[in-house]
């Protein structure tokens, strides 16, 4: 404001002088200053949650295209999708690897690199808010969970294999976070459903296509978005590295035993 002070230390930390001629006009800067600024109410914003930079979902779409290549052992592609396919009935004949499987598999080069793509987004974006550990578990559970709903909805009759059901899992994780995040914020609750009104404007967009699975991308998208809520609303961080690595190290270990086992 211009006006000449000096600032002196006191018993609680500084008092801020001004010439005598100029205390009236300093009284009425700090009373305006102090009503302009009077917090709304007194709860405070939660802490801004800490962003990390990952490529997890980078490695999570090389994971997909050796898969794809590799044709889990070298099999015919009709065999490979007959033995570790998605296949309702199976499913819930006790054959559970395959609702862990079916998202390694493919039908073609084009099919893959659009959930390679899916997952270089999505799964990116959960993981750097998530960990790499703890995004990629959660992403997987997501994705097995939606492959499961679409079992017991069908009970026969239904093959699909693909990793969409797991990218839309993304989807739903990355939603309920900006949710959850939004809605702890003074005056942004709006914005919380608007989160969530733009992860089902991606499922409507992407996720309903001709020639596209949609039970299986509506399970996924609902799983994620519930494994999100659950995640996002009990904590303020993502876990630490001891965490992350355990939960890399579980995820691996359900994609060994699925393939493995059987």
């Amino acid at each position: 404001a211009n006006l000449a002070y000096q600032t002196e230390k006191n018993g609680t930390g500084r008092q801020v002088r001004v010439p005598k001629a100029c205390e009236a006009e300093a009284l009425k800067i700090i009373t305006t200053y102090l009503a302009e600024n009077t917090p709304k109410n007194n709860r405070p914003d939660e802490p801004a949650w800490p962003i990390t930079r990952t490529f997890a979902g980078v490695w999570m779409g090389i994971i997909l295209i050796v898969a794809h290549f590799s044709r889990l052992g070298g099999k015919a592609a009709h065999t490979i999708r007959n033995d570790y396919g998605a296949s309702a009935e199976r499913i819930l004949d006790g054959e559970w690897y395959r609702i862990t499987t079916a998202l390694l598999l493919h039908a073609d080069t084009l099919h893959l690199l659009g959930n390679v793509l899916g997952l270089g987004l999505f799964a990116t974006a959960v993981c750097s808010t998530a960990g790499f550990g703890v995004g990629g578990l959660m992403i997987l559970g997501s994705g097995m969970m939606g492959n499961l709903a679409n079992a017991l909805l069908f009970e026969t009759g239904h093959h699909s294999i693909g990793a969409s059901t797991a990218v839309f899992g993304a989807v739903g994780i990355a939603a309920a976070h900006q949710f959850i995040v939004h809605w702890r914020q003074t005056g942004h609750r709006l914005k919380a459903w608007g989160a969530l009104g733009g992860g089902l404007a991606i499922l409507g967009m992407m996720g309903s296509s001709i020639n596209t699975d949609l039970t299986d991308h509506f399970f996924g998208f609902v799983a994620g978005f519930f494994i999100g809520l659950l995640f996002s609303s009990t904590r303020n961080e993502a876990p630490g590295q001891n965490a992350q690595i355990a939960c890399l190290l579980l995820a691996v270990a359900i994609l060994w035993a699925s393939i493995v086992i059987p």
